[in-house]
């Protein structure tokens, strides 16, 4: 005999043997890693040397502001003054041109300067154009730095038209600073603004960035300053708005890779590699040992079938009779010819599903039996308190000389009590027309007990007479009518009761004109009907013991339907097969 264990064994070796092949593949990813490194450390270099530029870029336009906004004599010229002539207003305008030209012909990257002062007059190192500037700081650039209150900063790229200044559009950025002249005593404030050739951007980052997917510049709004590709390319859109959200430097998914540098004032750069074009070169490799891995796949898969095979068919066999077992099929049974321990547990596995039906069988026969025995226990207990309030009515009955009613109530009592005896498996039910001799016989005494408090009235179908339902199910639910519904009531009561037959069902009404009862009164009728019989009920047979022999019986599909108002009465409806009782003509004898 082969032991499972040998072919485990067998099959680990052969795993070991694939493994080792799969060391290559493991190679390979430590190659990848390394090429990843090296490339994300060669951009991070780039980065810097681009970061740097655009430094220098950043703090010659905040000296060239600072140097501005500290200059005397340009401050002095600044200060507002009252009743000037327009030959004194043009001067100082040109005073402060000559001033600011100086600072342009320092660095000829600087275009235009322009002093706006809070009462809207404004001072550049080109006069003349004062209409063209009044539209011009009426542009997106400058009043979203505005409404932001961003009051010193660079602006996102914008065009300035030097058509008059000796140029045509320029793309310009432009460097903004709010500040106080602190030779002005009065509360005029001042905005500096400093247009510079946004080609000083452009060529930062110049050539070494052709090996990037896109290589982005953005203000700390996440606005882009500068783009190597157009915006409008979404392939990483998103992936460089998270970074750049989130903070982090560093940032990769299935098909590129994202590095920011954030050493710039208020800008951050950002660089994005594509890593298909990073390992392009090793892909020839990759694609020889995919074949590889196939072609060892292959072999492996053609000797381990078998062997699987051998395993796992007794297993899936097994699997699949305790499937059936599961769902109540014990007449399953299955052979396992392997020579292994999957022969033993087939043979356990046979042994086991005929002994849990022999128990399950034996199961059955004593819960029918207890559950037999208990409904004989109720068919049969009278409760004593429905004996001794008849007899006290019998002996009132006697002393007021009333024989005949005597011999009435004395007859439905005895009729009551020899219905108790009936036991065993064909006493669990009976006709229509038995249920309806019982309650007639109860009706009959509690007339005695209670004259004049309520009437019956009878709809019983013809067709209904014969049909069989379980004992005692009518009869309980006249006793919930007259305690429950009629008697707490001052006024007279009517108890209906009907049998018909609708859509090949039997259903049995019982309806009263009481007090009726809200949803918690009735819950605590049917609970309370589960612990004992209430103290004027004949038998302890309750509304749960009515559903429960309902439910064993026919099913889920039949119930008891309890409809009750406060003052409105109650109505309990029971639908069962219409069932006639089993005759010698009907067995076929």
């Amino acid at each position: 005999m082969i032991k499972i264990r040998t072919k485990i064994i067998a099959s680990t070796a052969l795993v070991v043997i694939i493994s080792l092949s799969l060391s290559g593949f493991f190679t390979y990813l430590y190659v990848t890693r390394i090429i990843r490194e090296q490339s994300v450390g060669d951009t991070k270099t780039k980065l810097s040397q681009t970061a740097s530029q655009i430094r220098r870029f950043q703090e010659q336009a905040i000296k060239t502001a600072e140097y501005i906004i500290s200059d005397e004599e340009i401050n002095t010229l600044l200060i507002p003054r009252e009743s000037l002539s327009l030959e004194e207003a043009h001067f100082i305008k040109e005073g402060v041109k000559e001033k600011l030209k100086r600072f342009t012909s320092l660095n000829t990257t600087i275009y235009n300067i322009m002093i706006v002062r809070s009462d809207g007059q404004v001072f550049s190192n080109n006069s003349g154009f004062e209409s063209y500037f009044a539209d011009y700081l009426k542009e997106r650039w400058f009043t979203d730095m505005k409404q932001r209150g961003t009051s010193t900063g660079f602006s996102v790229p914008h065009e300035l038209n030097r058509a008059n200044m000796g140029g045509g559009n320029q793309m310009v950025i432009s460097y903004t600073a709010h500040y106080k002249n602190l030779l002005d005593r009065s509360s005029a404030e001042y905005d500096l603004v400093l247009d510079i050739a946004y080609s000083e951007i452009s060529q930062a980052f110049g050539q070494g960035m052709a090996a990037f997917e896109q290589v982005m510049l953005l203000n700390g709004e996440g606005q882009p300053l500068y783009g190597s590709k157009p915006p409008e390319d979404k392939r990483f859109t998103d992936m460089i708005a998270k970074t750049f959200t989130n903070g982090k430097s560093y940032a990769e998914n299935r098909d590129h890779i994202v590095l920011t540098d954030d050493s710039m004032k208020d800008w951050v750069q950002v660089a994005v590699i594509s890593k298909s074009r990073l390992f392009d070169k090793i892909n020839n490799i990759l694609y020889m040992y995919l074949i590889i891995i196939v072609s060892s796949l292959v072999v492996t898969l053609a000797i381990m079938l078998p062997i699987i095979w051998s395993i796992t068919n007794p297993i899936s066999r097994l699997t699949q009779a305790m499937k059936r077992v599961s769902v109540g099929d014990l007449n399953t049974s299955i052979m396992i010819r392997s020579g292994d321990e999957m022969e033993i547990l087939g043979a356990g596995f046979n042994k086991m599903v005929i002994e849990l039906k022999e128990r399950i069988a034996s199961s059955v026969r004593d819960e029918e039996t207890k559950r037999r025995m208990q409904i004989d226990l109720l068919m049969s207990q009278i409760n004593p308190h429905f004996v001794y309030n008849t007899l006290n009515t019998v002996i009132y009955l006697s002393h007021d000389e009333r024989n005949r009613d005597v011999a009435k109530i004395t007859e439905n009592l005895i009729a009551i009590l020899q219905d108790t005896i009936k036991t065993g498996k064909g006493a669990e039910f009976a006709t229509v027309a038995e249920e309806v001799e019982i309650i007639r016989n109860y009706i009959g005494i509690q007339q005695y007990r209670y004259p004049e408090r309520f009437t019956v009235e009878w709809q019983i179908g013809e067709e209904t007479a014969q049909a069989v339902l379980p004992r005692m199910m009518i009869q309980p639910l006249v006793e919930n009518a007259l305690f429950h519904g009629i008697q707490p009531s001052e006024e007279p009561g009517l108890i209906r009761i009907r049998t018909y037959c609708e859509e090949g069902q039997l259903v049995v009404g019982i309806e009263d004109n009481g007090v009726g009862m809200d949803a918690s009164a009735l819950q605590r009728l049917i609970d309370g009907s589960k612990s004992g019989h209430p103290t004027n009920h004949t038998r302890g047979i309750g509304l749960s013991n009515i559903k429960e022999r309902l439910q064993h019986h026919y099913g889920s599909s039949f119930h008891v339907d309890i409809r009750s108002k406060p003052m409105d009465g109650t109505s309990v409806l029971i639908r069962l097969p219409f069932e006639l009782p089993i005759t010698e003509e009907t067995a076929g004898y």
